[in-house]
């Protein structure tokens, strides 16, 4: 069974941050809200992370207008550069 957007998503962040996301966190908070507990410096190892395992490039529109600290924007967000490469 092939995963889902997000699961690869998360299953980056994971690894690269070396951290394991509990089934009962919220992902409709920021991931900088202390529920979540990352740091902004996380979100650069997100940042890069994706861009090298998705073989994309973000703009600076899509960090600070689509809000890249919330993980349903993340996922928008790296589907939309997809559609786009492909």
């Amino acid at each position: 069974m092939e995963s889902t957007l997000k699961e690869r998503i998360v299953d980056v962040i994971e690894k690269e941050l070396n951290i394991h996301f509990t089934d009962n966190v919220d992902y409709q908070y920021s991931l900088l809200d202390p529920r979540v507990g990352l740091k902004p410096r996380d979100l650069l190892v997100i940042f890069f992370a994706l861009q090298e395992n998705f073989h994309i490039t973000f703009s600076e529109k899509d960090i600070v207008e689509k809000r890249f600290d919330f993980l349903d924007n993340i996922v928008a967000s790296v589907q939309e550069k997809l559609e786009v490469v492909s």
